[in-house]
C-alpha cells in the first residue's frame, strides 16, 4: 500500500512540475536565467516547462523572438528548470546567465544567427548559406553541419568549437583570452587580439592572419 501511494506522489509531482504553454510565431529563441533549453521542430509553436519553479517561467515574444525567463525576484535561478521549445522556423538563437540551448535537429536556413554571453553553452547542427557568431564572457559554442561562409567574434574567454562545421569561408576575430577551432577549405581571415588563439581545419587555399598584443593562429596538421 505504501509502495502504491508512494507512486502516486511521485507521478503526482511529475504531472504538476510539467506547464504546457502556447506561444505565437517566433524565428529566434532567446534564453536566461540558467534554464536549459531543448530545440525540437515541430508543425505547431509551443513550449514545455519541467522542473521546480517551472511555473514561474515567463514567456514573452516579441517582434518574433521568444525569450524564456525568469522574474527578477528569482534572477539566475533556473538551474533545475528545462523548457523544451517547439518550433516550426528558427534562424537565430542567444543564451544568456548561464542557460543552455541546444538540438538534436539540423537548422536548416539561408543565414543563421548565434550569440552565447555571460557563461552559456550552445550546441546546435546547422545547414546554411551564412552563420553568423559571437561568443563572449566564458561561453562555449559548438557547431556541426555545413555553411558557405561564417563569420565568427570571440571575446573575453569565449570557446568556439567548430571543427566539425565544413565553411568555405570563414572570417574570425579572438581577442582577450577567446579560442576558436574552425573548418575552411577556400579561405580564412583569422585576428586574434590579447591572447586569442585559432587553430584553423580543413587546409584552407588562402589564410589571412593578424595577430596584435599577442595570442596564437595555427594551421592544424591533419
Amino acid at each position: 500500500m505504501k509502495k502504491i501511494v508512494f507512486s502516486l506522489l511521485l507521478i503526482s509531482s511529475v504531472v504538476f512540475s510539467q506547464t504546457q504553454k502556447e506561444v505565437g510565431d517566433f524565428n529566434k529563441v532567446t534564453s536566461f536565467d540558467k534554464i536549459d533549453v531543448v530545440l525540437v521542430p515541430s508543425s505547431e509553436n509551443k513550449v514545455l516547462l519541467n522542473g521546480s519553479g517551472s511555473n514561474e517561467v515567463e514567456l514573452v515574444n516579441k517582434n518574433g523572438e521568444l525569450k524564456i525567463r525568469l522574474p527578477l525576484t528569482k534572477l539566475l535561478s533556473g538551474d533545475n528548470i528545462s523548457a523544451t521549445v517547439y518550433y516550426k522556423k528558427l534562424d537565430a538563437v542567444e543564451a544568456n546567465e548561464g542557460s543552455r540551448i541546444s538540438s538534436e535537429a539540423t537548422f536548416n536556413s539561408s543565414a543563421f544567427d548565434i550569440i552565447a554571453k555571460e557563461g552559456s553553452e550552445i550546441k546546435i547542427k546547422i545547414a546554411t548559406e551564412r552563420v553568423t557568431v559571437k561568443v563572449s564572457n566564458g561561453s562555449k559554442v559548438q557547431l556541426e553541419g555545413k555553411a558557405t561562409n561564417q563569420d565568427v567574434l570571440i571575446n573575453s574567454g569565449g570557446i568556439y568549437e567548430a571543427e566539425k562545421l565544413i565553411t568555405s569561408q570563414t572570417i574570425i576575430t579572438a581577442n582577450a583570452g577567446g579560442e576558436a577551432i574552425v573548418y575552411a577549405t577556400d579561405f580564412v581571415d583569422a585576428k586574434v587580439r590579447a591572447g586569442g588563439n585559432i587553430t584553423i581545419y580543413g587546409k584552407p587555399k588562402q589564410i589571412n592572419q593578424k595577430i596584435v598584443a599577442g595570442g596564437r593562429i595555427e594551421e592544424a596538421k591533419k
